[in-house]
């Protein structure tokens, strides 16, 4: 198998299990028809372990307790979206189409300005490392994409 192939495959896996994360993500949310917001957020922090009269566990309380049911669905329904267009891509990159890799370079470039004023708002390893990786996956693409237009 081709050097190109093998990092296709990579940033195909990648896609794959953010698509994974994103439905589990996705499904999780639209199985709390059953509660209230609030009352999940109150149980979210008790399960944590999380002081409920501290700053960021009751603001985060307070915040959740806003959403209604139908803007939970719709982060579910969104959530299961962004999971199929994942997999898609996913599905694509694996089977080395020139339109996933144009896809996932675009989207993979939209998100780092985000990435780089979240990283301006203070060190966060997390979002290092997503800058870090999320640059080289585009870089990579972007490369693969210009030699085979030549």
């Amino acid at each position: 198998m081709p050097a190109s192939r093998v990092g296709l495959r990579w940033i195909a896996v990648l896609e794959a299990v953010k698509g994974v994360l994103a439905a589990a993500t996705g499904l999780w949310l639209l199985s709390l028809f059953q509660y209230t917001p609030r009352a999940l957020a109150k149980q979210l922090v008790e399960r944590l372990h999380l002081n409920p009269g501290s700053h960021y566990p009751d603001l985060f309380v307070a915040n959740v307790g806003t959403l209604s049911d139908r803007s939970i669905t719709l982060l579910g329904l969104a959530a299961l979206v962004y999971a199929a267009l994942r997999f898609i891509e996913a599905m694509g990159l694996w089977q080395d189409r020139a339109w996933a890799k144009w896809f996932a370079a675009v989207t993979g470039a939209i998100y780092i300005p985000f990435e780089l004023y979240e990283l301006l708002q203070g060190y966060n390893g997390f979002v290092i490392g997503a800058l870090v990786i999320n640059c080289l996956v585009v870089a990579y693409l972007t490369r693969t994409l210009r030699a085979e237009r030549t």
